[in-house]
């Protein structure tokens, strides 16, 4: 297992930011008007350690006790130490608060070594990967807007659209994003939460099978969890529908369950979700199987992601060689977090997601003046 046997600088401080996002997301199972997230700062010396994740939606006044409580554990721990009570605590800690830990401290680590985060987490991928260009409304005049947006600004090669479980909608976004973009410019793919079937075995899997030839006739490519099946459901439809690329996403949470009960053959291609994964350990270590064991396509999600998770999930992405990734910094959610920035180490040309040279940790270096001023609360521990 990937360990930092050897990385004694210590935990000195640790800053957190609540960050607060308004902006409407619907989904197939509800709306977010709001959500919140946290940035954390592990901070030896004048290095940093960042990572981030969403701690609660349509909640602003959520309180961070828990986590505090958590942090405050590991406040002058070296970072090999860190890392061995994270891994610990897999399971009893929160899933989203112990991704966040590993994303910092392999960050820190790299900072403290001058080495990339990726070489500590064994990964040696480097060419630019697709960053996906999502469009996330059932409104149709959105929807339009949005596909000519991605096209006049060269960020159409690969596109994800929200689908609703609502057949009529869905294959209405499709079309319409086929008005614009053939298949032979972008590689398609419809996100439906479960919608064609919220509960295993309420929905006859003949009827879900169905549903999807016909958003694969309207020029979908491919389906992210379509429906709630059991595994061997998801294998049985990717087999009856061969033309259309299956993503089980649901199944892959967390990471650490996932590599004990995946299949091979339920898509084409596996998501590993950010703020999902509970682990950038675990996650790699199923990515692994998936492509090796699998021989499947992988592609790295998004978990509506602002600030220094992106960078990292792309950075993961570019390791892996995920076909594509979504966790991509978001018009207007991330105008205050991009004005915090003092360096970071991906590049956006296009569609096309690459690394800086050279690269300590995971490159990023914020500024905690800036940040505090626009977080809804900051704590130094």
């Amino acid at each position: 297992m990937i360990q930092l046997q050897g990385h004694t600088s210590r935990i000195e401080n640790i800053h957190v930011y609540l960050m607060q996002v308004h902006a409407v997301r619907n989904f197939s199972f509800g709306t977010w008007t709001s959500r919140q997230h946290v940035f954390v700062c592990l901070q030896s010396k004048d290095h940093q350690g960042w990572g981030e994740n969403i701690i609660s939606v349509n909640n602003p006044q959520v309180s961070l006790d828990s986590w505090i409580s958590v942090l405050k554990q590991l406040k002058g721990l070296t970072l090999e130490e860190a890392l061995l009570q994270v891994r610990s605590h897999m399971g009893i800690w929160r899933d989203r608060l112990t991704e966040v830990l590993e994303m910092a401290l392999f960050d820190l680590a790299g900072k403290c070594a001058g080495v990339p985060a990726l070489s500590l987490l064994g990964l040696e991928g480097e060419k630019p990967v697709h960053g996906a260009y999502v469009i996330l409304s059932d409104k149709l005049e959105v929807v339009e807007a949005s596909i000519k947006t991605a096209i006049a600004s060269n960020r159409a090669q690969v596109v994800k659209v929200k689908l609703f479980g609502d057949l009529d909608l869905d294959t209405s976004i499709i079309d319409l994003i086929r008005t614009y973009a053939p298949r032979e410019s972008t590689f398609l793919l419809g996100d439906v939460n479960c919608g064609y079937c919220r509960h295993e075995f309420d929905v006859p899997l003949q009827e879900i099978e169905i549903a999807m030839h016909h958003l694969e006739q309207a020029g979908l490519d491919a389906c992210e969890d379509p429906a709630a099946l059991t595994m061997e459901g998801w294998a049985a439809l990717q087999q009856s529908c061969p033309n259309l690329a299956l993503i089980p996403d649901y199944p892959l949470r967390p990471a650490r369950q996932a590599r004990k009960t995946l299949l091979a053959g339920m898509g084409k291609f596996y998501n590993i979700h950010p703020g999902s994964a509970a682990s950038l350990i675990d996650a790699i270590e199923l990515a692994r199987t998936i492509q090796g064991t699998f021989n499947a396509g992988l592609m790295i999600g998004d978990d509506s992601l602002i600030g220094p998770g992106c960078t990292i999930w792309q950075q993961v992405a570019i390791g892996l060689q995920a076909a594509w990734v979504e966790a991509i910094e978001k018009d207007g959610d991330s105008d205050g977090f991009e004005t915090s920035i003092r360096s970071i180490s991906t590049n956006r040309s296009g569609s096309l997601i690459s690394t800086k040279k050279p690269l300590s940790g995971f490159g990023i270096e914020l500024d905690f003046d800036r940040l505090a001023s626009i977080a809804s609360k900051t704590l130094i521990l």
